[in-house]
């Protein structure tokens, strides 16, 4: 086969579905073990026939050397009897009574040697003389009666051992043993036919054949019922996958069905299928707040551009009031924007983390003194119990607290104090904003870190604001395998307790915490 065929050969089964290989793999492999087993048969069928009868014959020699020791009555009648259970044509010829006994009725073949009447070489009157010379075979003689001799050697038992053919392909084999015992001497000729040698081959090699079609068919139907029951799971995958669209995420697999890797493969898609659920449920509850909060100030934008339109051309304060108010809800519109790309970069981890050496303390004073220059008429005070220093993104921690220093500004209306403090223990570097504002509710307590939530929305109409906030927070946080904690109680106030590992002067620190993630 060229090389050109061979590709062509190799590229189809390349294309192949799996079940089609999967049957094509098993009926081949299936077939290759019949056909190498047939072929071994058919070259030693021969062999292992006459290794079964040389046995057989062998071991009747054994017993009528042992009847015939035992000085048993030897006649035809009592030959018979004893081999009855043989099936193999005995011969024994006494040459102290000059008699021959037979088991079988009928001509005797012309390779039994019955030297009735005397032997060729005068009387045996000792056993050194009966085992110098014993009669054996005349090819010549055999060839005249139609015999071939293929065979004639001595055998393991010391008894000679021939195979013969006639002119009609019918093949025997004979073992002949010279005997004597205390009551004379014996010739013991065992015989059997092997076959219609040629035809019995060709028999054989006809039945095998048909049985190896049968059994490459066998095996196709079989490879086929297989590779079926095994890729059942593949083609549910399939057949769900076709039926999953955007719309519709709610199609599972059933796991029914014995722990092996199908199991395994259907449990990863159905995980998969839940992820890719809950991605779209995000998503879709991302732009339906996201429309809803740039509705808002996009109806107020249009409201006051209307007004304008209206009166403001000709009134003065009505136009100031417009252009102020555009102004606030464009700027609100904006931060909306902003942090709104900050999340979905976040999401895509497409923001780069610049890591390095910081000092919490530094981060955590200079947002005090920026929180009181925005607001000179609030108290805001801070604490450094310790000297803290972080492997982290200076301006992503900073981002971090002002989100805090933020919500407690607008939460915490008045004169009401504003406390910083940064502290560590063994592990951990710590930095707190507490304000004793208005409170978060212990219901609302899991929900605030939610994109877009906003406790009591009627209550802070007035208050500006995004949801967004504590979302990037707690996303910064996580960046730095930290922890945030809120602590709030209706009416007295709120205080958020960010987490860190302290920095290591190997290098990146390895926190408890950090390594709980991982796991």
């Amino acid at each position: 086969m060229s090389k050109k065929s061979k590709g062509r050969l190799f590229g189809s089964i390349k294309h192949m579905a799996i079940a089609k290989r999967i049957t094509l793999l098993y009926s081949g492999i299936f077939s290759f073990s019949l056909l190498f087993i047939s072929v071994f048969m058919a070259l030693n069928i021969s062999s292992l026939q006459q290794a079964e009868m040389r046995r057989q014959l062998q071991n009747t020699v054994s017993d009528i050397q042992t009847y015939l020791e035992a000085g048993e009555e030897l006649s035809d009648e009592a030959l018979t009897e004893f081999l009855s259970d043989k099936y193999v044509e005995v011969s024994i010829f006494s040459y102290t009574e000059n008699k021959t006994y037979n088991n079988y009725a009928g001509e005797t073949p012309p390779f039994i040697l019955r030297p009735e009447g005397g032997t060729p070489r005068g009387p045996k009157t000792s056993s050194e003389e009966f085992a110098a010379e014993p009669p054996s075979l005349q090819e010549k003689e055999l060839y005249q009666e139609g015999y071939q001799i293929n065979v004639s050697r001595e055998n393991k038992s010391g008894n000679m051992e021939y195979i013969l053919e006639n002119d009609i392909d019918q093949q025997f084999m004979l073992i002949t043993n010279h005997f004597h015992t205390e009551q004379g001497f014996y010739r013991i000729q065992v015989f059997k036919m092997i076959g219609d040698g040629g035809y019995m081959v060709r028999d054989f090699l006809a039945k095998m054949l048909a049985v190896d079609i049968f059994g490459i068919f066998c095996a196709f139907l079989i490879g086929r019922y297989i590779s079926r029951r095994m890729l059942k799971p593949v083609e549910a995958i399939r057949t769900a996958a076709e039926r999953i669209s955007i719309e519709d995420l709610s199609q599972r697999i059933s796991t029914e069905g014995p722990d092996d890797e199908m199991k395994e493969l259907t449990i990863t898609f159905n995980s998969m299928i839940d992820r890719l659920d809950t991605a779209f449920q995000r998503q879709n509850q991302f732009i339906s707040d996201a429309s809803h909060e740039l509705r808002t100030p996009i109806a107020v934008i249009q409201g006051y551009a209307n007004l304008i339109n209206r009166w403001g051309k000709s009134d003065p304060e009505v136009l100031q009031e417009s252009i102020d108010s555009i102004l606030t809800e464009t700027d609100h519109m904006s931060a909306l924007i902003r942090q709104l790309l900050f999340l979905a970069k976040s999401d895509q981890s497409r923001l780069h983390v610049q890591k390095d050496r910081v000092s919490l303390n530094e981060i955590a004073g200079e947002l005090v003194r920026e929180m009181t220059l925005l607001r000179e008429d609030r108290k805001i005070t801070f604490t450094e119990e310790a000297q803290v220093e972080l492997f982290a993104d200076y301006d992503l921690i900073k981002q971090l607290l002002w989100i805090h220093g933020e919500n407690a500004l607008k939460y915490s209306g008045g004169e009401k104090a504003i406390e910083v403090k940064v502290w560590k223990d063994q592990e951990y570097g710590y930095v707190s904003v507490r304000d004793y504002g208005v409170g978060i509710a212990q219901e609302d307590l899991p929900k605030i870190f939610d994109r877009f939530y906003r406790v009591d929305k009627s209550r802070n109409k007035e208050i500006s604001g995004t949801g967004l906030g504590l979302a990037i927070a707690r996303w910064i946080i996580d960046c730095h395998d930290g922890e945030i904690q809120v602590e709030s109680k209706v009416g007295e106030g709120t205080v958020f307790i960010d987490k860190f590992p302290l920095f290591l002067p190997e290098g990146r620190p390895e926190s408890k915490l950090a390594q709980k993630k991982e796991e």
